[in-house]
């Protein structure tokens, strides 16, 4: 009896023990794991402070800058400073801060255009390095400094008011010097003016509106008369994409497009007389002069000066023309095929251009009346155009230039994939009829200015314009998804709720300051901009 008692206090002890031994290899697992996951947090935390000590050594490098730049601004507004004194200044300034903040970050400056060029730019670009702590990974923020007007800074400006309706998607910063009216209804024409009922607009940015808020939440044809206003507590409400409210001032300039044409009018030449009598001959100096001109007359060889048409000139398809001076037609112009001109070219009457048209390097095209852009074919444009009557285009532009429009613009179907055509009207412009019933948007690499009214739809049409738009008063109509077209315009249904399924979206382009088309306009004065931060 006592052995078996004995055996049972065995068995406890060892239970006993057994159950110590679990005890403490758990308590130390715990222990290690806690102190494993502290250290992991401290690191954690770590990391993100000296991420956040970086952005804030960065944020005040770029406040420095700032105050150069309005600093520089003064100095240029009281007295005339070349582009050499600009680039210096801004040398200066930039190794003056980098002299202040030395030791918690590196200012680089490069000047990417000097102000020599017939365009008058001056553009630098600056890059901030901050290292994060001692992860060896270090923050980077590249910004320009550039003379380019300050209005291509931004997605969407207005001095006036901005209608959204529908669901417009917006991608960047927007301006708006009066109200933003928003609806939840897109508008758009067929036969008469009709609504279709989507999503509230969308902006994946900040908005600066130095008016008020209003919307219709009924149909805008009901209420137009009686839009209600909001604020910014109702921004979940009434955008499907809510902005964020910045206050800043806004002091972007009109640029004054008719008396940039003025300034680069052309005229015929008062000495040179061409009558329908004269057939086409040359002179010594290798001038060519005609009436109603075609490649078929002049033949295969370049003109070696310069070319003078009493009448018409039109370049059929399939063929081309080579001028190696000025081009002066007193009438119309007709381009279907190769056009080049190492000079300036001066339309006296209205232009119908396709095909290719180029001119020399830092020259331009000036035509009296209007252009028509036509759909037979792509317009490749190598340089600026001027157009003192007004444009209507309902074929693709292929650029990086700008094409300046005293009346109005009307485009439709119309991209352009060569760069970023800058489109500038002292009248309105309207944007409809592009992409027509496609379920992939068409994408327009374009800046629009108007100093009117600007309006674009995207209901049947289904836009991507990468760049931003300016008007007067900016009026903007999408809505999601499908759209059919029969007898009458059929949309998908429900609406999609992905802001990304809008059918017109316009999203900033950062690179056109780095790479400025020809012509784009100039001002003086320096505009800082930011063109990305990144970690690596």
């Amino acid at each position: 009896m006592m052995h078996v008692l004995r055996e049972e206090k065995g068995y406890t002890l060892v239970t006993v023990l057994l159950i110590f031994a679990v005890a403490a290899i758990i308590t130390v697992s715990l222990v290690s794991a806690s102190v494993s996951t502290f250290k992991t947090v401290k690191v954690s935390e770590t990391g993100t402070q000296d991420k956040l000590n970086a952005e804030m050594v960065a944020d005040e490098a770029t406040a420095l800058i700032e105050k150069q730049v309005d600093s520089i601004n003064s100095t240029i507004a009281n007295g005339t400073v070349m582009p050499s004194q600009l680039i210096s200044m801004l040398q200066a300034a930039i190794t003056s801060i980098q002299q202040q903040k030395n030791g918690k970050c590196s200012i680089a400056y490069k000047t990417l255009k000097d102000g020599t060029a017939p365009d008058g730019i001056v553009l630098g670009k600056v890059t901030i390095t901050v290292p994060i702590g001692k992860s060896g990974k270090t923050l980077t923020k590249v910004m320009t400094l550039s003379t380019v007007s300050d209005v291509f800074q931004y997605t969407a400006v207005t001095p006036s008011n901005m209608y959204l309706y529908g669901s417009p998607y917006i991608i960047g910063d927007v301006n708006i010097g009066g109200d933003l009216y928003v609806s939840n209804y897109g508008k758009y024409v067929d036969g008469y003016t009709k609504y279709i009922r989507t999503y509230f607009p969308a902006i994946n940015g900040t908005l600066t509106v130095k008016g008020r808020y209003f919307e219709a939440d009924q149909h805008p044809a009901r209420t137009f008369d009686s839009w209600k206003p909001f604020g910014p507590e109702s921004f979940s409400r009434y955008f499907s994409v809510a902005p964020v409210v910045k206050n800043r001032q806004l002091t972007v300039d009109k640029i004054n497009v008719g008396d940039m044409i003025t300034a680069k009018a052309l005229g015929w030449p008062e000495n040179i007389k061409i009558n329908s009598n004269y057939s086409y001959n040359t002179d010594k100096y290798g001038n060519a002069f005609g009436y109603d001109v075609t490649p078929s007359q002049v033949g295969s060889q370049p003109i070696k000066g310069n070319l003078y048409v009493g009448n018409d000139l039109t370049v059929w398809a399939n063929k081309s023309l080579i001028v190696n001076g000025d081009l002066y037609v007193k009438d119309d112009l007709t381009v279907k095929g190769n056009l080049t001109v190492k000079g300036k070219i001066y339309v006296g009457g209205g232009a119908n251009l396709n095909g290719v048209l180029s001119t020399g390097e830092n020259q331009y095209i000036y035509i009296a009346g209007s252009a028509t852009l036509s759909e037979v074919s792509a317009l490749n444009l190598n340089g600026v155009m001027y157009v003192n009557g007004s444009l209507t285009s309902s074929g693709d532009v292929n650029t990086n230039g700008s094409i300046y429009v005293r009346g109005d613009a009307d485009v439709e179907n119309f991209s352009n994939s060569s760069g970023t055509l800058i489109l500038l009207c002292d009248g309105n412009i309207q944007l409809a009829n592009n992409n027509l019933y496609k379920d992939r948007p068409k994408v327009i690499d374009a800046y629009l200015y108007s100093n009117r009214d600007l309006f674009i739809y995207g209901i049947g049409s289904n836009l991507k314009i990468n760049g931003g738009i300016y008007g007067n008063t900016i009026g903007l109509s999408a809505s999601r998804g499908w759209t059919e077209n029969g007898l009458i315009l059929k949309f998908q249904y429900p609406q999609p709720a992905d802001p990304a399924k809008s059918r017109l979206t316009v999203n900033f382009k950062k690179d056109m300051i780095l790479n400025p088309p020809k012509g784009i306009p100039t001002v003086n004065k320096v505009t800082l901009k930011e063109i990305n931060t990144s970690v690596q």
